[in-house]
């Protein structure tokens, strides 16, 4: 696995026990923190219908917090599919 890239200005809480369940948990953005790291992470921006963004994933520690980091999968060019017209499959 790469180093992961945390995403800074965004601290995230696992729920707590007295809270229902449909609580997964909470966070808390630093606008200005989070805006900063945006801007200085030109690299990790994608675009989506003509927008900016950034792909993060919300992952549990092994001591049971949570957490985001930066997705930064990129598939490779290579997905290996079939072209059903040229497959010799019965089904």
């Amino acid at each position: 696995m790469a180093d992961q890239i945390f995403m800074e200005g965004i601290r995230c809480f696992p729920k707590k026990e007295t809270q229902p369940d449909f609580v997964i948990g909470s966070m808390v953005l630093t606008i200005a923190d989070v805006l900063a790291f945006f801007n200085t992470r030109k690299d990790l921006v994608t675009q989506y219908n003509g927008k900016d963004q950034m792909k993060l994933q919300l992952l549990k520690s092994k001591a049971g917090g949570i957490y985001l980091a930066v997705d930064t999968y990129k598939p490779s060019g290579n997905t290996n599919v079939v072209d059903e017209a040229d497959s010799d499959l019965p089904f």
